[in-house]
Order: C-alpha cells, then sequence, then structure tokens
C-alpha cells in the first residue's frame, strides 16, 4: 500500500508538472503576443476635402485602389465612393463622390443595412449585410420591468441579411445594383444554423469580413460565432458566371485565439484578417496572415496556414476595417480604420513579418 501511494503520488505531481508546464507555455505564447505591437506610420493616413456624406462615426469598411476608394458605415444605406488628389506638396486627400443607395426601399423606410465589409475585383464592388439578430440594450433609466421587456426582445431584420454587387464604370460611377441573401444557406448551414436565431453579441451569426480571391470566390468572415472558443468561420462562395447567384459554398474554419474576424483584405499570396472578440470580452485586436485555405487543425493542416502578425494598440475606437497596403522582406504595411473614430481615423500600421 505504501508503495502504491508512493507512485500514486509521483504520478499526480508529474501530472500537475505537466499542466503547470502548458500553462507557463500557454502563457508565455500569449505574452509574446501581446507584447508585438504594430508600430503606427501615419495616425491619420488621409484626408478629405470635404465632410462625408454617410455617417463619419461608424466606418465599417473600406476599399483603397490605386484610384478610387470605397467606405461603408454599419448606419443607414450608403457606401460612400473617392477619387485622389494630390496637393501641390504631395499630400494624399481624398474627395468625396458618389453616394451608393443600396437599396431603395429601406432607404424610403430609413432603415440600417448594418454593411460591414466591402470588397473589390473589377467591375465588381462587393457589400455585406452583418445577416445577424441583436437583443435590445437595458437602460439605466428603465424601470426594472420594462428592461426585462427589452432583455427579452429580439429583433430580426431582413435589411441586414444582403449581399451586393454593384457595377462600377470606367470612371468608378455606379451603374447597376444587385443583391441576394445568405439567410437560406446560414439556415441549412450544418453548424452555422445552430446559432442563426442568437443574438450577435451573445456568439449568434454575424458577418464583418469580406473579401475576393484571385478566381473571383467571396470569402466571408463571421465575427461570430466562434465555436468551441477558439474556431471562427469564412464561408468561400463561388458564383455564377452570367448572374449574381451562389454556385457553390465551401467552408473553411480558423483557430483565432477565442476571436472572430473583424475584417479581411486580399494580399498576394493570401490575406490580411483582423480579429477581435464577438461580444465584449476584454481580448486585444490582432492581425493574421492567412494562406486561403481551411486551417481546422487536423494531422494534415499546413502549419503554415495561419501567422500571427502583430496585436494593434489598445484604442477608444473599435478597429473593423483593414487595407493591405505593401509588403517588403521584413516587414508589411495596412490601414485600419476604427468605428466610433471621426472619418474611421484611418491609421498606417506596419507588423514585422
Amino acid at each position: 500500500m505504501h508503495l502504491i501511494s508512493h507512485l500514486t503520488k509521483r504520478i499526480c505531481i508529474k501530472t500537475l508538472f505537466g499542466y503547470g508546464l502548458l500553462l507557463v507555455l500557454a502563457l508565455t505564447i500569449n505574452t509574446a503576443h501581446a507584447n508585438t505591437l504594430a508600430t503606427p506610420e501615419n495616425d491619420q493616413a488621409w484626408s478629405f476635402s470635404t465632410d462625408l456624406g454617410i455617417d463619419p462615426l461608424n466606418i465599417s469598411g473600406l476599399i483603397v485602389s490605386t484610384d478610387f476608394m470605397a467606405l461603408a458605415t454599419d448606419e443607414g444605406h450608403q457606401i460612400q465612393l473617392f477619387t485622389r488628389l494630390k496637393t501641390s506638396l504631395g499630400q494624399l486627400i481624398w474627395q468625396p463622390g458618389q453616394l451608393i443607395s443600396l437599396d431603395s426601399s429601406m432607404a424610403a423606410l430609413n432603415t440600417e443595412l448594418d454593411i460591414e465589409g466591402l470588397a473589390w475585383q473589377a467591375p465588381y464592388l462587393y457589400a455585406i449585410g452583418s445577416h445577424s439578430v441583436k437583443r435590445a440594450k437595458l437602460k439605466k433609466n428603465k424601470s426594472a420591468k420594462q428592461n426585462l421587456k427589452r432583455l427579452q426582445t429580439v429583433s430580426r431584420e431582413p435589411a441586414r441579411q444582403q449581399l451586393f454587387r454593384i457595377e462600377l464604370d470606367r470612371h468608378y460611377k455606379a451603374v447597376k445594383v444587385e443583391s441576394l441573401s445568405l439567410a437560406e444557406e446560414l439556415q441549412n448551414h450544418p453548424t452555422l444554423g445552430l446559432f442563426v436565431g442568437i443574438p450577435s453579441k451573445e456568439n449568434g451569426v454575424d458577418i464583418e469580413g469580406l473579401a475576393i480571391d484571385v478566381k473571383g470566390r467571396l470569402l466571408v468572415g463571421f465575427r461570430g460565432p466562434v465555436l468551441r472558443g477558439n474556431i471562427a468561420t469564412v464561408l468561400r462562395l463561388k458564383l455564377h458566371k452570367k448572374k449574381f447567384k451562389i454556385k457553390s459554398v465551401k467552408t473553411l474554419y480558423l483557430p483565432l485565439a477565442g476571436r472572430g474576424i473583424r475584417g479581411i483584405s486580399e494580399m498576394e499570396p493570401g490575406f490580411l484578417v483582423l480579429t477581435g472578440a464577438v461580444g465584449d470580452q476584454n481580448l486585444s485586436y490582432q492581425v493574421i496572415r492567412w494562406d486561403g485555405e481551411d486551417a481546422l487543425p487536423s494531422e494534415s493542416v499546413s502549419k503554415t496556414a495561419l501567422h500571427y502578425l502583430c496585436d494593434l494598440p489598445s484604442s477608444t475606437g473599435k478597429p473593423e476595417g483593414i487595407q493591405f497596403l505593401q509588403k517588403t522582406a521584413t516587414r508589411i504595411e495596412f490601414i485600419i480604420v476604427q468605428d466610433g473614430l471621426k472619418n474611421g481615423q484611418p491609421t498606417v500600421f506596419s507588423c514585422a513579418l
């Protein structure tokens, strides 16, 4: 009995030591990430010649090309296009241009489309709504009975459940706007379908990222749900060539350390992914390099599918849009725009590769 007791103690000690070592390693990895901060290169990447025509405090997505820019807001029903201007001093100024009303029926009702992401591949500009539902917020000036009623109120808004394709002419003017919904795809999805009726900030469905690959396939990134406390989802949509309809859908999974996807931007090769908390969790915003393929943990997954780059410095705003700029042998540059800061306060950051 004494020998068995002695062996049991040794096994327990080794087990505890093993867990302790894993915990130390986890903390070391998290600490390393927390200390690897992106470097601000320009805290106001550009200025505007006049005030924006969309809500300047709720910028949720951007596209920047060599000739034009587009900004989205998660309030209202419009996105705005911009053209480049250069001053005599070589400063870059954007001139606000066409306001594109995405849904005329919603415009008449002054309804919010909750546009969260943009993608561009000539001649089409794509914009996507969150496809989410929301729970009413509690208010301090309401009674307990009134707040309980608010707590029990969940709003399902069809206006949020749209993917838009805007055709632009050679002068970057909108000539045609089409839309479809991912609602049916989500309802029938074997994993995401279970989260469709859950409010977005409670780990329900919440689309925030949109990008397009070299084959013209759309990549739809989900802030929520985060599965198993760790895994985010991307739907890769293949569209019909002659009509704006979904031909096929492939699901990709990304383990993002408990974070969801807040934005995606194309780079060569692969993508930059902006990640953050699903709800109000105290998690930093991180930038990840992704090869565009499924990264679900398995014996066959590529070890280079995902590569952590950096954390963003803390801010009073909420980073919601990312745009890749350039890559060198040692660093990568990108622009971040933030909800809650005027005009999104477009800022150029760099991270070491």
